[in-house]
């Protein structure tokens, strides 16, 4: 069973040995019966979301694999990435202006096709629309301008399947840490698409309760995203998940609630 898991680009206190053992260790949580293919992507932030848009290929394909597991792992928690963070004043601490609070965490989350999922008695958490991904050339910690093109194209294509319809985003999950640099990507992008949302300016992002996740916060916003649903405080039925790698990778997937507007006992939330 393929194991798609978003890692840390690579920065001090974080190689690709480190990447390496990550790797062989959840390879070792299978079994004979079970084998896990573990496929690292070391692209941070937008890794998960990556992951999320090659399965969801994956499963839709004539000869698919039925299932497969997407998520992300990352630390802050070592002396060297610490102090490479205070360097580059990314540590919001006492007197800096922006910066965020170092975390942890690790999510997961189970990819199937509809139709496997209803043969198999499970039901779905989430519906993945579209998800996408493209590349953005001015980076962060450099003189250049980013005027979000990057990310808009990602979050275009994303949001392709609510052309010509009257729908629109009702919840946006972000990656959104407290740095300028994340905050003003995401003003352009809502400068151009803004009208594919309720209100653009309304950002969740699990930093203010988990601190500064690295690249499993794609996946913790897909379980947070899934689990606004499930638990009935989400403020509609579609939600768009972006995510900003340092290194240029950007990623974005448009969800939607399973059997919203349906007749299957979901009421409907209002577009």
């Amino acid at each position: 069973m393929p194991v798609l898991v978003g890692l840390p680009e690579e920065r001090p206190g974080w190689k690709a040995a480190d990447a390496a053992r990550v790797v062989a260790a959840l390879a070792a949580l299978g079994s004979a019966r079970l084998r896990l293919r573990v496929e690292p992507r070391l692209t941070g932030h937008a890794s998960a979301l990556e992951g999320l848009r090659d399965a969801a290929t994956r499963v839709g394909r004539a000869a698919r694999c039925p299932l497969v597991i997407v998520g992300g792992v990352d630390s802050y928690h070592d002396v060297q990435t610490l102090a490479w963070l205070r360097e580059r004043n990314q540590w919001l601490e006492e007197g800096a202006r922006t910066g965020f609070a170092p975390g942890e965490a690790a999510a997961f989350v189970a990819v199937m096709a509809a139709p496997d999922a209803r043969r198999w008695r499970l039901a779905p958490h989430a519906t993945v629309r579209a998800a996408a991904t493209a590349r953005e050339t001015k980076l962060i910690h450099t003189d250049d301008l980013n005027l979000g093109e990057g990310l808009t194209a990602a979050v275009g294509e994303a949001l392709v399947p609510l052309e010509d319809t009257r729908e629109v985003v009702a919840c946006v999950h972000s990656d959104l840490n407290g740095e300028r640099y994340r905050s003003e990507e995401w003003g352009f992008v809502a400068l151009r698409l803004g009208a594919a949302f309720r209100d653009a300016s309304v950002i969740h992002t699990p930093v203010s309760s988990c601190g500064e996740v690295g690249a499993a916060t794609g996946a913790l916003n897909l379980v947070l995203c899934a689990q606004s649903w499930r638990r009935r405080y989400a403020s509609g039925s579609r939600a768009l998940l972006w995510g900003s790698s340092e290194a240029g990778l950007r990623a974005a997937a448009l969800l939607e609630e399973p059997l919203s507007g349906s007749e299957g006992g979901v009421k409907p939330w209002p577009r």
